[in-house]
């Protein structure tokens, strides 16, 4: 066998690694099964005894939003990862998620679980990366594509440029008022 056959072959084994377990942790989430704290003795001490790892699963426990949607933004990256056609896209997404994985893994589980997870994660980001630096050709054309030409449509006087970032924080109050409708009809409909 040849070597560069060898490297592809490696490569297609990461992809499945990380596609097995972002679809297993995503259909965990989805079915509320990855988080809380099954131990009633824990919760029941006060909260300054307790190892930030049981609050903070318990709190994403809590939450059938969190679960719902990180366990869907992780299966649609293990899906992504599986076609040629969107595995950059997968990946790239997939790198996002393992990230913020790992800095939750590392200051929240540490305390109980010890490196483990960290490790783990930190094994998935690796894999990622070496997946994203053997298609660094397409990741470089399609880094030219995203940012080449872009500007704006119009041509703007220099002093302009020196209020936009007040216009830029005014925005936020603009984009209060114009969702005010949707806020209001979400408290009606809420009580």
């Amino acid at each position: 066998m040849k070597k560069e056959k060898i490297i592809d072959f490696g490569i297609l084994a990461l992809r499945w690694y990380l596609i097995f377990y972002m679809i297993s942790y995503g259909w965990s989430k989805l079915t509320l099964s990855q988080f809380g704290v099954h131990d009633s003795s824990i919760l029941e001490k006060p909260i300054k005894d307790i190892d930030s790892f049981y609050v903070a699963w318990h709190l994403y426990g809590r939450s059938t939003f969190f679960n719902i949607s990180t366990g869907i933004l992780e299966i649609i990256g293990g899906i992504l990862i599986i076609f040629n056609r969107t595995l950059i896209i997968g990946t790239l997404l997939v790198l996002s998620i393992l990230v913020q994985i790992l800095i939750i893994d590392i200051a929240f589980t540490t305390g109980v679980l010890g490196l483990a997870l960290p490790i783990r994660i930190g094994g998935m980001i690796l894999s990622n990366l070496l997946i994203l630096y053997y298609y660094k050709e397409k990741i470089i054309i399609m880094w030219q594509n995203l940012t080449k030409g872009i500007t704006t449509k119009f041509k703007y006087k220099w002093w302009i440029y020196l209020i936009l970032p007040i216009i830029g924080f005014l925005m936020d109050f603009v984009i209060v008022i114009l969702t005010l409708p949707i806020k209001m009809l979400l408290n009606w409909f809420g009580n």
